[in-house]
């Protein structure tokens, strides 16, 4: 999955953002404060009226959202990527590495800067180094399409490994696609669901829809439409703003599936949707995100 045209950012009040990768500490700490976390008034990392002071105290979460109000143009005549740039390249001085990764994303998006997979790679590179897995899951891409560098599936999966490994949901969902179609390793769709089972009890909402298609149409297991829909339902839960094209085409698998159902299955579908629900949320809570920012559109 391409890393998209997005911000990482830690919560802000007014849902301003979204949230979790953080560290309150002046010294970034990788992989540390994962989950969303609610925002206290006052608090001089993440209240937008605190934010000058928490820069001054060395807070890196300060510095990196000072960063993101001037890529948004919130509280300032219009977005600004240059001043943006200034403060996360501070915080990356200070080893955060969620800085370093909106840094990447500036260069891959052409914002404030000329366009450069290159430019990209090398943030990412040192975000990975500090034990960013969403940085990992980023290399993964750019070496599955080529951009910036060779093309390379074996690159790529490696990548995705450790992006799994580190805790991160679309790391583990790129590899159970990699699983399904057979990119760079041996096509396997035992193992190409485990991994979207992984990725989906993260929260990944793509790796649902992909267990939804794979069990009604029984692919790697017996076919079961109510089971199938019932992944497919609980995807739409999960699908967020910045993915809308997979929510669309999650939307047309269910009107699909949703006429061919009787109503015993629908209502079974209806338990499996509420059990789902309940494992993945509890799963989520007990299983940090690992080391996958916020994400927040630009």
């Amino acid at each position: 999955m391409k890393p998209k045209a997005l911000l990482l950012v830690p919560t802000l009040l007014v849902a301003l953002l979204a949230a979790p990768h953080a560290a309150a500490q002046s010294e970034a700490l990788p992989n540390e404060d994962e989950t969303f976390t609610e925002v206290r008034p006052g608090e001089i990392s993440t209240d937008p009226a605190n934010l000058i002071e928490g820069a001054r105290r060395g807070d890196v979460r300060a510095i990196n959202n000072l960063g993101l109000l001037w890529a948004r143009g919130i509280g300032v005549d219009a977005p600004n990527f240059e001043e943006a740039m200034r403060w996360w390249k501070e915080a990356a001085k200070r080893g955060y590495t969620l800085s370093m990764n909106n840094l990447g994303l500036l260069h891959a998006n052409g914002h404030g800067v000329e366009q450069s997979y290159e430019q990209a790679l090398k943030w990412w590179e040192m975000a990975a180094e500090g034990g960013d897995a969403w940085a990992m899951n980023s290399i993964g891409d750019l070496y599955e399409n080529g951009h910036g560098v060779a093309q390379s599936y074996a690159d790529a999966l490696d990548w995705y490994r450790r992006a799994a490994d580190g805790g991160d949901g679309l790391g583990m969902y790129n590899l159970g696609n990699f699983y399904e179609n057979g990119l760079g390793v041996e096509r396997d769709l035992k193992h190409a669901r485990d991994w979207y089972e992984r990725a989906a009890d993260k929260g990944t909402a793509i790796a649902m829809h992909k267990l939804g298609l794979m069990t009604a149409h029984g692919r790697g297991v017996p076919a079961d439409a109510a089971e199938g829909f019932a992944w497919l339902t609980l995807a739409g839960q999960y699908f967020g703003v910045e993915d809308a094209a997979d929510a669309a085409d999650n939307g047309r698998a269910l009107e699909a599936l949703r006429s061919g159902l009787s109503d015993q299955q629908r209502a079974r579908a209806e338990e499996i949707v509420a059990n789902l629900h309940a494992r993945v949320e509890e799963r989520r809570k007990a299983r940090p995100f690992g080391a996958r920012p916020g994400e927040s559109e630009t």
